[in-house]
C-alpha cells in the first residue's frame, strides 16, 4: 500500500483555508502554487522524532520586515530543566535544556520569507512548560497540531495569531486560555476541567462555537471564573448558550457576550 500525503491550500493572504486538508497516495492536487504538502504523520514524522514526548507541528509565516518567525517558552519555578529542539526547517534545527527558573526563553529563526514553513517543536518534559506564548514572538501562526500532546501546561497565549481553529482536548492542566483577535471559528476544550479563565474576544466563532464553551465551562462546574466571547464577529449564543451563561453568573463567573 502506498503511504499517503497529506496537503494544505493556502490563502493569498497566507493562511491555511479551513477544511483543505487532503490525504492523497498521489502527487499534489491541481493548482500547485496555492498548495503545500505537510507531513501525514505530524507526530511521529521522521523530521523531527527524536524519541520525545511531545512533537506538535506549527505552520508558520516569517515578519514581513526581518524574516524572523518565533516565540516564547515559559519555564515552572523548580523541578528538572524543559528540553527539547525545534526542526525551523527540513536542514536547520536546534536543541534547548532551559533551567526551570520561571523565566521566559525566547526563539527565533530567519525563515527568510513569507513562505508557510512546518516548524517542530519536540519536548521531553511538557509539564515544565508554565505558559506557552505563541504570540509573542516575531512572525504569525497560522495553524497548529497536536496540541492535545502539551497537557502539563498552565496557559496559552496565542492572541494576534491567525488560527482558525484549536484543539485542547484532555489539556487537564490548563487554567487560562487567551486566544483574542486571530479569526477563531472553532475551539475545542473538552477535558479541560480546570479552565477557568477564557478570552476569545474578537474572534469569528460561530454559534455551535459560542454555545459550545459556555456550556462546557458551566459543566466544569467550576467557580468565580472569566470568559469574554464578545467582539469580533463572534456569534451570539442560542438559547442553549444563553442558558449556560446565566448558569455560570450564579456560580460568580463574568461573562461577556455578542447580543
Amino acid at each position: 500500500m502506498s503511504k499517503k500525503r497529506a496537503f494544505v491550500r493556502y490563502s493569498k493572504q497566507g493562511k491555511i483555508v479551513p477544511g483543505s486538508l487532503i490525504l492523497t497516495a498521489g502527487s499534489y492536487p491541481n493548482g500547485p502554487s496555492t498548495w503545500s504538502e505537510v507531513p501525514a504523520d505530524l507526530c511521529c514524522n521522521t523530521i523531527q522524532d527524536g524519541g520525545y514526548t511531545c512533537c506538535i507541528a506549527i505552520q508558520a509565516i516569517a515578519d514581513s520586515e526581518t524574516g524572523l518567525y518565533g516565540f516564547t517558552l515559559q519555564v515552572r519555578n523548580g523541578g528538572s530543566n524543559l528540553t527539547g529542539s525545534i526542526q525551523w526547517t527540513p536542514t536547520a534545527s536546534e536543541s534547548f535544556s532551559l533551567v526551570a527558573n520561571g523565566n521566559d526563553y525566547d526563539f527565533e529563526y530567519d525563515l527568510e520569507g513569507l513562505i508557510p514553513h512546518t516548524v517542530y517543536l519536540c519536548i521531553d518534559n511538557p509539564s515544565q512548560i508554565q505558559d506557552f506564548e505563541i504570540g509573542f514572538g516575531p512572525g504569525t501562526a497560522v495553524a497548529i497540531s497536536n496540541l492535545q500532546k502539551l497537557e502539563g501546561i498552565d496557559e496559552w497565549d496565542g492572541d494576534g495569531m491567525a488560527f482558525t481553529s484549536l484543539d485542547f482536548t484532555g489539556i487537564t492542566t490548563i487554567t487560562q486560555l487567551y486566544n483574542g483577535n486571530t479569526g477563531l471559528q472553532h475551539i475545542n476544550i473538552t477535558g479541560c476541567v480546570n479552565l477557568d479563565d477564557v478570552e476569545l474576544n474578537d474572534n469569528a466563532l460561530t454559534e455551535a462555537s459560542v454555545d459550545y464553551v459556555l456550556v462546557t465551562l458551566d459543566n466544569n462546574g467550576l467557580t468565580g471564573g472569566y470568559i469574554d466571547l464578545s467582539g469580533g464577529t463572534n456569534s451570539a449564543p442560542s438559547a442553549l448558550g444563553l442558558a449556560a451563561e446565566a448558569s455560570l453568573v450564579i456560580k460568580g463567573w463574568t461573562v461577556f457576550i455578542n447580543p
